[in-house]
């Protein structure tokens, strides 16, 4: 049980009362106390109480006039009643007008626990049942407000809220979650998506408004739970047009019927040319479009959903989307149009980058492999580095980087390599003299050919020759 009151004249009897309900095995909250009849009945009227521990004989109002006064009250609690042995014909009497137990004086504790547990179980029982009716009220309220029902359906769930239903003229307001408490009285029913529908008494909504955040529809008044439905169209209507305009907006509101003017495939293919921001200018200028209630919302919502799947079947690929699509796939997850746009741009820019990033290494890849085709076919003329880099057009420190990270080795090396393959072949297969196979094989000066053939090799040209004669292709040196 949440609160207890206890309501005793004698201090010594309130306090003790007090500290055996706070020692007892049942769970309890605040524990209230009053001196009589009168400030008891002031502390139910101004909060809910679950028990009630009472007295009969108190100054001002007794026991008896205070648990006849429940049933005036909105959260009516239980009644434990605690008397003297005279008082017992009153204590039955009090049962009967709807006291759950009496205790008694002098209380015994283990008495007292029992009651105790008796009143917890048949409190958890009530606070059940009260759940379960709550549940079936908001179902009932939720289905009325999301759904078009046919006559029978429909009757049968007005029956069930009925008596709870406001009774009077009300107006809804569609918005988001709101953060405090709203005012009593206000009921709250989850729509489609995040948007919330806040149905208050026409003449309790100036109280509620300052609540709720933008966007923000309201709709026309209407009356009784039969008008649910017309009240969360048109709230939420409102807060769509809302969404785009970032004030609040009443309902109903009429959707524009004009096709965006702009197309998913055609703002996917502007990224792909890093022209995110000319995609993001588009897709602000169908924004202001709803915004003026030309386009429909709900076919601006379609776009760019179609956008960002447009993206991730056209670059998933070659671009990092981990979680990108699905946070960007529905407008109505943000909490306005604005930040919607300005979240997506800044994506867009990163994905511009990364796929200027992309394709500028597609490019960077193809030219040294247009180098190397170029090296492999002059590499027997002198050539350099400074000279293959400008026949692909590219600078010559990123060509030095790129062209080993593509190769494995350096220019230097590769050039090496290809020209003593090239000098094993020539010894092998002619009898030219080893000067000119040097020079044919791309080598400017005969000392330098054969210090880095014996220095790779490790054998001189002419002992590779004899040793190419006598093995055949297993000469030494051919597997370098």
């Amino acid at each position: 049980m949440n609160t207890i009151l206890i309501a005793e004249d004698e201090k010594f009897i309130r306090r003790g009362l007090k500290t055996m309900i706070e020692r007892s095995p049942v769970p309890t909250g605040e524990i209230l106390e009053a001196r009589d009849g009168e400030e008891a009945l002031e502390l139910l009227r101004a909060r809910p109480v679950d028990l009630l521990v009472t007295d009969i004989r108190m100054p001002r109002m007794d026991g008896i006039e205070l648990v006849s006064q429940l049933g005036n009250l909105d959260h009516q609690p239980m009644v434990l009643v605690v008397s003297g042995y005279d008082d017992f014909s009153y204590a039955v009497e009090m049962l009967r007008s709807g006291a759950q137990d009496y205790l008694l004086k002098p209380v015994e504790r283990e008495r007292l626990y029992q009651a105790l547990e008796k009143l917890e179980e048949r409190y958890r029982k009530e606070q059940t049942a009260r759940e379960e009716q709550e549940r079936q009220f908001y179902h009932a309220l939720r289905q009325l407000m999301l759904e078009s029902l046919r006559d029978e359906e429909r009757q049968k769930l007005l029956e069930k809220v009925r008596e709870r239903f406001f009774a009077g003229p009300y107006v809804g307001f569609c918005s988001g979650t709101v953060e405090q408490p709203v005012p009593e009285g206000v009921l709250c029913l989850r729509g489609a998506g995040t948007a919330v529908l806040y149905a208050v008494r026409e003449e309790y909504m100036e109280q509620l408004l300052p609540l709720l955040p933008c966007p923000l529809g309201r709709s026309a008044v209407h009356q009784g739970a039969e008008g649910l439905y017309d009240c969360y169209q048109e709230a939420r209507s409102a807060w769509e047009r809302s969404f785009f305009t970032g004030t609040l907006c009443v309902g109903p509101v009429r959707p524009g019927n004009r096709a965006p003017a702009a197309d998913a495939r055609q703002l996917a293919g502007l990224v792909g040319l890093s022209r995110g921001q000319e995609a993001s200018r588009l897709l602000a200028a169908e924004a202001g479009s709803a915004a003026r209630g030309e386009t429909a919302p709900d076919a601006f919502a379609r776009l760019c959903a179609d956008f960002v799947r447009q993206l991730h079947a056209s670059y998933r690929n070659i671009l990092a989307m981990d979680g990108e699509v699905e946070r960007f796939a529905d407008i109505w997850d943000f909490p306005s149009c604005a930040r919607y746009l300005e979240e997506l741009g800044q994506w867009l820019d990163l994905l511009c980058g990364q796929a200027a990033q992309e394709f500028s290494d597609y490019e960077n890849k193809q030219k040294i492999r247009q180098a190397v085709q170029y090296i492999q076919q002059n590499f027997r003329q002198p050539l350099n580095m400074a000279q293959v880099s400008n026949h692909v057009s590219m600078n010559y420190s990123l060509f030095s980087l790129l062209f080993k990270q593509y190769t494995g080795s350096n220019f230097v090396s590769y050039m090496q390599k290809l020209r003593l393959d090239e000098a094993k072949r020539l010894l092998k297969t002619t009898d030219w003299l080893v000067n000119e196979i040097g020079r044919r094989a791309g080598f400017a000066d005969e000392k330098r050919f054969l210090k880095v053939f014996k220095a790779s090799v490790g054998l001189s040209p002419t002992e590779y020759r004899k040793s190419a004669l006598l093995l055949g292709e297993d000469a030494p040196g051919d597997e370098s």
